[in-house]
């Protein structure tokens, strides 16, 4: 194996889709999503690692989707915790939801035989 690549030319890893949102504490109104990333993990012994020193302790909940039969899976994560942001002197409280869905990606390099 040779950066994760195997002598066929697989590669396994894991990879996470991260959709952040924030709505302005007191605001009735829906969260508004501000940003999307994906990172890659060698495997979900990183990626929990990662997730540990991102978020902390920071409330998490188990996220889930349903299958093609209707059963909830799980998916991933959705980290929950309260920010702050200062604007011309002024402190604003936004609450902040990231939702983390984690999936374990195999590619086939189709040039090795």
């Amino acid at each position: 194996m040779f950066n994760g690549i195997d002598g066929d030319g697989r590669m396994k890893y894991v990879e996470s889709y991260i959709t952040k949102q924030s709505k302005l504490a007191g605001n009735q109104n829906n969260y508004y999503t501000y940003d999307k990333q994906t990172k890659q993990f060698k495997d979900m012994k990183e990626f929990k690692q990662w997730l540990k020193d991102e978020y902390g302790k920071s409330q998490r909940k188990i996220m889930y989707r349903d299958d093609k039969d209707g059963n909830a899976v799980k998916v991933g994560y959705v980290i929950g915790f309260k920010n702050h942001d200062y604007e011309n002197g002024k402190r604003y409280t936004y609450y902040e939801s990231h939702w983390i869905e984690v999936v374990e990606v195999e590619t086939h390099n189709p040039f090795v035989k």
